[in-house]
């Protein structure tokens, strides 16, 4: 028989961290980080997530903000002003804003405005920089001193946490080994995404990719591998093949029609619905012997969020951060000036006619009196 997995089980040693860096914060006089929501629409899910994120923020001790929107074309203004507030550290779109309008700037403008989010303030991690900086496997920002990693999106982020949980508490499950080296974690694994949305499939396949996986990213009218760093056509590979060689299946499928056919899944399998609607017919597929299944991510992808939030607050808004970015730029030292008086070395010693110009001057002078002396 399969085992059910609780996500908020796998969310609660991420939020207590957030719990202990916020009082560590507190006991230091400093104010928590700020979240700001931009709300620019009336769909139930996104306010219903807004609701969420901030119940769960003020219940870890982070400060929120709800900025509600009522004209859909004053959202980018809005954006803008929170890029700019110092007193902002992190910025969540609730999407979607325009869907599939017309875009004055590009083929959607719901993505230009993701792609506007400052990377100081992107907590969802899906800006441009963030996702360039991913497809490409590049892991921190600040090359080369490699000082700030970079931002991972949330949702991606979460299923990589719920492998993780997986592979270390159930032994007959190997799905991420954390005895390889870093970034060789799922080598030999074998994975299924049947999604590629650039919110959750697309990332997802190359984080995993990124970690040693072969990732099957299964899509309405195409298939594609990703692995070693790079894309491959698959001609001839449907969605039950893929899922057949596959020791990892998440589906992602925003419809309530979708059902993955339990008869694809491998025994020991793990399975993730990340999907808002149930994926899988979940009595048949605990039936299958060995088979982990997690049917929902969300509290772990929130958990993620405030991740995210204390990464960028550490990164580029802590006073300390602040305080040495600014002594790199200047040059300066903000110690003790008594201290600094010691660390230096002492003045070297002045010779006893100053500088050499000094002395070739009061030389010439001597001359030139010495002879109008003689001429007297």
């Amino acid at each position: 028989m399969g085992t059910k997995v609780d996500a908020a089980d796998i969310a609660k040693p991420f939020r207590d961290e957030v719990r202990d860096c916020v009082k560590e914060l507190k006991e230091q006089g400093i104010a928590t980080p700020l979240l700001v929501g931009l709300l620019a629409n009336q769909d139930p899910a996104a306010k219903k997530y807004a609701e969420w994120t901030g119940r769960a923020c003020r219940l870890d001790g982070l400060r929120y903000e709800l900025r509600e929107v009522a004209d859909s074309i004053d959202v980018e203004e809005a954006l803008w002003r929170a890029n700019e507030d110092p007193n902002v550290h992190g910025i969540l779109v609730y999407y979607p804003i325009f869907g599939s309008e017309p875009s004055f700037s590009g083929a959607s403008q719901d993505d230009y405005l993701r792609d506007s989010v400052s990377y100081k303030c992107d907590v969802e991690g899906l800006c441009h920089t963030y996702r360039s900086h991913l497809y490409r496997n590049v892991r921190h920002i600040d090359f080369p001193k490699n000082s700030k990693k970079c931002l991972l999106p949330c949702t991606a982020l979460s299923v990589v946490k719920v492998l993780e949980h997986v592979g270390a508490n159930y032994s007959h499950i190997d799905c991420y080994d954390h005895s390889q080296p870093p970034h060789q974690h799922m080598t030999g694994q074998v994975v299924t995404v049947i999604n590629r949305s650039e919110i959750v499939g697309r990332p997802l396949a190359a984080m995993l990719a990124n970690d040693g996986a072969h990732v099957y990213s299964v899509d309405v009218e195409s298939i594609y591998l990703f692995r070693d760093g790079k894309l491959h056509k698959c001609p001839g590979e449907t969605p039950e093949s893929c899922v057949r060689k596959s020791s990892v299946v998440i589906t992602g499928v925003p419809t309530k029609d979708y059902r993955l056919p339990s008869e694809w899944v491998n025994p020991n399998s793990t399975v993730i619905n990340v999907s808002s609607f149930k994926n899988v017919d979940e009595e048949s597929l605990l039936k299958i012997e060995g088979v982990v299944y997690v049917p929902m991510v969300g509290k772990v992808t929130v958990a993620m969020l405030e991740r995210n939030l204390m990464r960028l607050y550490n990164n580029y808004h802590h006073p300390h951060r602040l305080l040495l970015d600014d002594e790199q730029k200047t040059g300066s030292h903000h110690s003790n000036p008594q201290q600094q008086n010691q660390n230096q070395p002492p003045p070297p010693q002045q010779p006893w006619y100053g500088s050499p110009m000094q002395l070739y001057i009061a030389a010439a002078t001597t001359v030139l009196l010495a002879t109008m002396w003689t001429k007297k």
